[in-house]
């Protein structure tokens, strides 16, 4: 059972605890964006007492998560181009605090009373070394009361800091962490009489000493720290609560996040992600595979446990992937070529884990022949028809590579058998109550699916000899869509009801057909019966018979009903000797 605890502290001790290593940040948190504006806000907004929203921390006790997670140190003295946090040393540690909600806050206060900001100075180049002087925060403890701020916070260089006049009075804000008491007080303003003017210091002394107070009180005496504790968290439910309370600013996926957390052992992951997936989504049609299809499958290929969460993906996992990525990214590779000579693309590729099985096969097997792509486009088809991956699909992936693989003594696996067979498969999945198995009723249905995603897998098994990968093929209307307008059909003498119906039934199975692109350009708006009759009586033969049009039917539209029923029967005959045995 998680507990989650209620805390509130000074801002000098969660400070104190940053400067003694015991906070520290997760890998899936972001990098500083803080300008020092919003830093000099921010304490203008702690000085006048204002809220500044709570702070979600987490409390690690296991050793385990601790060793096989990265965490980052605290930014202090930050750096415009260079900045970058730095890798947590955690060896011998039993416990630490993650910040998964408020890390620019608190690094804006760490860099503002522990460290600098550095930022270029206008016009000066980037590569002169002066461009980037460190900059301090400093109090101005005569208050301005504009209409935006009452405290005067400003990040400036030493330099700066001696140009003063009446209304400004520099002090060095984390020096009051330095105090031991408010008894400080009357040593600080001392201290103000030596460095600046002191007929200024003087004529100000009421608001500056409580400008001071305020400061101290603030910083080190008001609990203006308040976090909620997280404790007995997995990774995995931690990174779920991240994504929930991070609404602000750019929005980040459950998968940005993950990357950010393997990047920490694998600094060119992304890179090496996104060049693949730009590789596999170019060809064809257009692929829209994405990181979580790539990282799932590394699981599936590596044996390991197909459980798509942040703990999967420790640093021995990620070494392995980074060894073995260029024989991941070639079976990856090949297996979409298959997709492509199948005829899928982004659109038609209704589940993307339906292709990792093939991966998996191509992986351990090495370039696959021609007989078995066939039957792989078997598997392929029969898990798109059935949904197999439906809502368990990283079950279904352990199922399948099950099946595909042996233990080879050693510890390791290989194929079950050097020749992939559908219907081994399907027999192996069926006797453990997995579903590959078409029925007539869901003949029926398919023979209703409309032209899109799901009409293409009956299609491609349909005209199962098309050159896909050479050819750009469409799903044509045989009867033309643009026939089926109210207007027009009413100019037929059709009846409402037969109007409805006909609009509803014409862009379904019976009524289409594959077809190149260029030859669908020229038939376009062309009535069937017109367009057929253009074409010589050989050719017309064999294109009746490639596409299994009813030969004693009138191919009027007037007949649309009797073309369509006949149509329909003779596919549904054709697909159960295809699926059902």
């Amino acid at each position: 059972m998680a507990i989650t605890e209620y805390h509130e502290e000074t801002i000098a001790d969660v400070i104190a605890r940053i400067d003694s290593n015991q906070i520290f940040l997760p890998a899936l948190q972001r990098k500083f964006v803080w300008k020092t504006e919003q830093i000099e806000s921010l304490f203008d907004s702690i000085m006048q007492g204002f809220p500044i929203g709570t702070f979600l921390f987490w409390e690690l006790n296991d050793r385990k998560t601790i060793d096989d997670y990265v965490f980052y140190e605290f930014v202090d003295h930050y750096h415009e181009r260079k900045s970058r946090n730095e890798q947590a040393i955690l060896s011998g540690k039993k416990k630490i605090i993650s910040i998964l909600d408020g890390q620019q806050r608190l690094t804006s206060m760490n860099i503002a009373l522990r460290g600098s900001y550095s930022y270029k100075i206008h016009r000066k180049h980037s590569s002169n070394p002066d461009a980037y002087p460190k900059r301090y925060l400093y109090l101005n403890l005569i208050p301005r009361q504009d209409e935006d701020f009452e405290y005067e916070f400003k990040f400036l260089t030493e330099e700066e800091v001696q140009k003063t006049d009446e209304s400004h009075v520099w002090y060095l804000v984390n020096k009051v962490l330095n105090w031991n008491s408010s008894s400080d007080l009357n040593a600080q303003y001392s201290g103000l009489k030596e460095t600046n003017d002191r007929k200024i210091i003087t004529k100000n002394r009421d608001v500056i000493k409580r400008t001071l107070r305020t400061l101290y009180k603030r910083l080190c005496r008001d609990s203006y720290i308040t976090h909620f504790d997280l404790m007995d968290k997995e990774i995995d439910d931690v990174l779920d609560i991240f994504i929930r309370v991070n609404s602000g600013g750019t929005k980040l996926s459950r998968t940005d996040l993950l990357m950010s957390t393997i990047s920490a052992s694998w600094e060119r992951a992304r890179d090496e992600v996104e060049d693949l997936l730009e590789d596999i989504n170019d060809k064809g049609r257009k692929f829209n595979f994405d990181i979580d299809f790539i990282m799932r499958t590394c699981l599936v290929l590596l044996d390991l446990p197909v459980l798509f969460r942040v703990r999967s993906f420790g640093p021995e996992t990620i070494n392995t992937i980074k060894k073995k990525w260029n024989l991941i990214c070639n079976a990856i590779d090949e297996t979409v070529d298959l997709l492509v000579d199948f005829g899928f693309d982004g659109l038609t590729l209704t589940s993307r884990n339906s292709a990792i099985p093939i991966v998996y096969y191509v992986y351990k097997q090495g370039r696959t022949k021609d007989q078995e792509r066939e039957e792989l486009k078997k598997y392929l088809q029969h898990a798109l028809l059935t949904g197999f991956f439906g809502s368990h699909g990283d079950q279904a992936l352990a199922n399948l590579r099950n099946f595909l693989r042996k233990e080879n003594g050693q510890g390791e696996f290989e194929l079950n058998k050097k020749q992939f067979s559908f219907d081994e498969l399907k027999s192996s999945l069926s006797m453990k109550g997995k579903k590959l198995e078409i029925t007539e009723e869901d003949i029926n249905d398919f023979l209703e699916y409309k032209k899109g995603r799901k009409a293409f897998v009956i299609l491609s098994l349909l005209y199962p000899n098309l050159q896909y990968n050479e050819i750009k093929f469409d799903q044509d209307h045989i009867h033309p869509a643009v026939m089926f307008k109210p207007r027009k059909l009413r100019q037929l003498g059709l009846d409402e009801n037969t109007i409805e119906r006909w609009m509803e039934i014409k862009d379904q199975l019976p009524n289409l057909q594959m077809m190149e692109e260029r030859k669908n350009r020229v038939k376009n708006r062309t009535p069937f019966k017109e367009w057929l009759e253009g074409k010589a009586d050989s050719e017309q033969a064999a294109y009746l018979t490639k596409n299994y049009i009813p030969v004693d039917v009138s191919y009027e539209l007037t007949n649309f009903d009797e073309f369509f029923e006949k149509r329909k029967k003779t596919l549904r005959n054709i697909l159960i000797d295809m699926l059902i045995d």
